[in-house]
């Protein structure tokens, strides 16, 4: 039964944080003071979970991933409601009532940076819900159903363009200068985010276009083309938020929809960082950066399992498993997003990770890869760039 019941960490956390949100003021801290104390550093504190329960409650499990779409709407009302200068909808006597939601008190009580502050939290929900859980039913290509909901969540931050480009440009091109959701050694991560949402949103671009150039048809075409239609689900969010809030609810919205797409860059960024291969080469466990950390697991329905992910594209996220000799990132998934966003830092703590990786994990054609890399990368202690740097003057010596 705990095995089920691990998987409701999301909606459970979910909905009692914007509970407390709501509540305007100081509570607006909770969303993250929740995420640093539970998510964090339990992940630090608890024991890794490697556990591979054979699981049948698939209408559970799947429930799960389907209730993420409804909470998304429900974040979105409540903070677009909250900051809007009038009722549009008529339901402050509805929401005082049966929530307890007082919107005048809640705009009397809230700094604007209080607002800021629960507008990141809604963002990590955007991210650790919709993208990921999109992320999820969208590589059920099998069932329209999936993909659809898959699609209206990744919507909310503005990426339903993911669900074409992953699965058909990343999960093909990863640890290849193709791909540009692989971060390379040395590569900062706040420009690592700009250039893989350009360049994820120009792959699913071409994709796209030559996928529907085969029956003589328009990627500008919303009737036929997957881009215009995610272009199109956003703005309906976009317009929804303006409907209930004003400009205030646009911003709102804008803050979290940017926010959960920045989360999952830096997401990207860290399951790969820095691992190296060639493209006629199977993707393998080996290419991705693993970890088991229980909250984490939990929390993002096992994403963190990334290497098996990988392996098997197809695997319902109840179905991965542990792959414990797989590379492993320092800590849980939160834990590694704050390392990332300190550089220094976190090129420290991947320096021995990396020179493990190469010792152990590469292949001997992706030595010379991680060599290359390495120098490339400026990183102070890679012992494959100490390598390529020390075959460089021998090189040089013998043609002097």
């Amino acid at each position: 039964m705990l095995h089920y019941l691990k998987f409701t960490t999301f909606p459970l956390i979910a909905i009692g944080v914007m509970h407390a949100m709501m509540q305007g003021g100081a509570w607006m801290y909770t969303g993250i003071a929740a995420l640093v104390l539970v998510v964090a550093l339990g992940d630090v504190l608890l024991p890794d979970d490697r556990s591979e329960p054979r699981m049948e409650g698939e209408f559970f499990l799947n429930l799960m991933l389907w209730l993420t779409l409804p909470i998304l709407m429900w974040v979105t009302l409540c903070f677009t409601w909250a900051v809007a200068p009038v009722d549009v909808l008529g339901i402050d006597a509805f929401m005082k009532n049966t929530f307890g939601y007082d919107r005048l008190q809640l705009q009397a009580d809230t700094t604007w940076y209080q607002w800021f502050v629960g507008a990141v939290a809604g963002a990590f929900l955007f991210g650790a819900g919709g993208t990921n859980v999109g992320h999820e039913l969208t590589h059920r290509t099998y069932s329209m159903r999936d993909m659809i909901l898959g699609r209206w969540m990744l919507a909310f931050t503005c990426d339903a363009s993911f669900a074409i480009e992953h699965v058909y440009g990343h999960h093909k091109n990863l640890g290849t200068p193709a791909d540009p959701a692989t971060a390379q050694r040395g590569e900062n991560v706040y420009g690592f985010v700009l250039k893989s949402t350009i360049g994820g949103y120009k792959s699913a671009w071409k994709l796209e276009k030559q996928r529907l150039a085969k029956f003589n048809q328009s990627v500008w075409n919303p009737i036929h083309s997957r881009m215009m239609r995610g272009n199109l689900m956003s703005l309906s969010l976009f317009a929804a938020s303006f409907y209930i809030g004003g400009w205030a609810g646009v911003v709102m919205f804008w803050i979290m929809s940017a926010g959960g797409k920045t989360l999952l860059e830096i997401v990207n960024y860290m399951e790969h960082y820095g691992i190296v291969r060639r493209p006629e080469d199977k993707v393998e466990p080996r290419h991705s950066w693993n970890t088991n950390a229980s909250v984490s697991t939990a929390l993002l329905y096992a994403l963190t399992r990334h290497s098996h992910h990988h392996a098997e594209a197809d695997q319902e996220y109840w179905n991965l498993r542990s792959y414990r000799h797989a590379p492993m990132l320092p800590t849980g998934y939160l834990g590694t997003i704050l390392l990332a966003l300190v550089p220094p830092l976190y090129k420290k703590v991947m320096t021995p990770l990396l020179n493990h990786w190469d010792e152990t994990f590469a292949t001997p054609e992706e030595k010379k890869l991680a060599i290359d890399a390495s120098v490339k990368s400026g990183m102070k202690g890679l012992k494959s760039a100490q390598l390529g740097q020390q075959t460089g003057q021998q090189l040089k010596r013998a043609a002097a």
